[in-house]
């Protein structure tokens, strides 16, 4: 008889987010556990409950990807390229973490639950991370707000709403075109100071 294929909780991981974000949360472990080349024993050995598996698939990391970006700055370089730099990273981060969170919403996962998980929830950590770089932004004078978090949430809420739009149907035209006048517009009622 063969020995079961092994597989890493990565491997396990990559396979049920293709699956759960394909088929849906109610995708057969079964389904999961065929496309790796194991039972699903194996699955619940590592992960205890389809819940449990469906959660660590589709979770959204501790720290959004784009969040270096805002940490050190802003730099010498002209505002508005590092808005682009920053947005276009957003944009590619929401592009992922969308589907993932619509999906375990599907599920009937309770957000706030989840979001209680993390030391802080990365959406109140991006929220102030950007925060800080629009303020760091306005004490430098390269740019001019009364409320840098009002311009951290414009900046998330229109990069993530586009996201949210295409997974019902509603966005097309080009992604890079969009960032370009998100910035220009926030650039614009920001009196960036080239």
């Amino acid at each position: 008889m063969a020995r079961p294929r092994q597989v890493s909780d990565d491997e396990i991981l990559e396979a049920a987010r293709e699956c759960f974000l394909t088929h849906g949360p109610g995708v057969s472990t079964t389904v999961i556990a065929e496309q790796l080349g194991v039972s699903q024993a194996a699955l619940f050995k590592r992960f205890h409950t389809k819940q449990d598996l469906l959660i660590a698939a589709l979770s959204p990391p501790a720290e959004p990807a784009w969040l270096p970006l805002v940490h050190p700055g802003p730099d010498d370089r002209p505002l508005r390229d590092q808005l682009v730099e920053i947005a276009s990273a957003m944009h590619r981060f929401f592009l992922g973490v969308t589907p993932c969170i619509a999906t375990l919403q599907a599920s009937g996962i309770d957000m706030r639950a989840l979001m209680s998980r993390y030391d802080v929830p990365p959406p109140i950590r991006a929220q102030r991370a950007l925060t800080a770089w629009f303020a760091r932004a306005v004490d430098r004078g390269i740019a001019h707000t009364a409320d840098p978090a009002a311009v951290a949430s414009m900046l998330i809420g229109a990069l993530h709403g586009r996201h949210f739009m295409a997974q019902v149907g509603g966005v097309t035209g080009d992604d890079e075109a969009y960032v370009d006048a998100v910035v220009t517009t926030l650039c614009d009622g920001l009196e960036v100071t080239p």
